[in-house]
């Protein structure tokens, strides 16, 4: 099997602005085409990145204009990273909260959403502010050429 892994990242720097979004969404899934997983795993991480992406736009930068994403892949044999960077005020990731399922309500299942597509999720608060998300999904039963 041909391998698949690029020795740089993808990068996609986007205005927060919800009209950027079905460029990156356009790209994930070129992406996790290429990776060749299943539509409904490909499907979710589409959803997880568009979601977080939404959530930066509504939520970090209040939907005011100015305001960018940076959304960095990294494509290896076994895995796909996701990082996602936005430059707005940071946030506290302790007080991310998906909301209790059992409630019926509309908003607040993003996080829910994210977390079911990925197999890794960390934010972190660079140095020089915004947040970092990073989010992991590995490719099973897939032959990763030997080194």
């Amino acid at each position: 099997m041909e391998s698949i892994e690029l020795r740089e990242p993808v990068i996609l720097d986007i205005p927060a602005d919800p009209a950027s979004l079905g460029l990156m969404r356009g790209l994930v899934e070129r992406i996790v085409h290429r990776m060749e997983f299943p539509r409904e795993e490909a499907d979710r991480m589409v959803l997880a990145v568009d979601e977080a992406c939404s959530n930066i736009i509504r939520h970090a930068y209040g939907n005011l204009q100015g305001g960018r994403i940076v959304v960095t892949f990294g494509i290896y044999d076994d895995r796909l990273e996701v990082r996602i960077r936005d430059f707005a005020s940071p946030a506290d990731p302790q007080t991310f909260r998906a909301r209790d399922l059992e409630k019926v309500r509309p908003g607040g299942l993003g996080m829910h959403f994210m977390r079911s597509a990925v197999d890794e999720m960390e934010y972190e608060l660079p140095p020089d502010g915004g947040m970092l998300l990073k989010m992991v999904k590995y490719r099973v039963n897939k032959e990763v050429p030997e080194t």
